[in-house]
């Protein structure tokens, strides 16, 4: 199995990905429950699951899961946390995860910066770190705003699995959307070329 080099810092568009702490995980839970209607996530966290979470993932090389930072004055601030999960090195494929604070999430143009920059990062890690073909998401059909980042990004759009979970009373839609090694190189100079304008 491939090791993960998570003890390094990735940085992109001034937001920088550090390997998940413990002093992270009562933010972490806080929009995890606040949040529990995008997520697949059935019912509130308490710190107990977070503590065994934590050790989870500190143990388990088929996901790899950052803290989220920006530079405010002369200190760090955690702004979310993301990763490639369910990783799978036979097939060479893993599944990306991504939150934010919910403070974040209600101004769109900023949602957008932050999501972006970390799709960058974590194509960047998934495709030239540890060599997967290809990165997939799973998105409830209702989120708009966040599917048209990612195929504005360049991520291509699967299918939907219909009805495929059972969430504010009613069978919500999935939508799976992934991108290819291949597409990377070309996807990659586009961003760059927008954020750079």
């Amino acid at each position: 199995m491939e090791e993960f080099e998570i003890g390094e810092v990735c940085e992109f568009n001034k937001r920088y990905l550090y390997p998940l702490s413990k002093e992270h995980l009562s933010k972490l839970k806080a929009w995890r429950n606040s949040q529990m209607d995008i997520l697949r996530q059935w019912k509130p966290l308490t710190e107990y699951n977070q503590e065994k979470w934590f050790q989870k993932i500190s143990q388990d090389n088929t996901q790899v899961i950052f803290a989220i930072m920006i530079k405010k004055e002369k200190n760090m601030q955690l702004i979310g946390y993301c990763g490639i999960t369910n990783i799978d090195f036979i097939n060479r494929w893993g599944e990306i995860s991504f939150l934010a604070d919910l403070i974040r999430t209600q101004d769109e143009e900023l949602y957008r910066e932050d999501f972006i920059s970390v799709l960058y990062m974590l194509c960047q890690y998934g495709f030239e770190k540890i060599n997967l073909n290809k990165l997939f998401t799973e998105t409830f059909s209702f989120r708009k705003n966040h599917i048209k980042i990612l195929e504005d990004f360049g991520f291509h759009l699967d299918g939907i699995l219909r009805e495929h979970k059972f969430l504010n009373g009613k069978y919500q839609d999935s939508v799976i959307h992934s991108i290819l090694h291949s597409e990377w190189t070309q996807i990659k100079e586009k961003i760059k070329d927008v954020l750079e304008k």
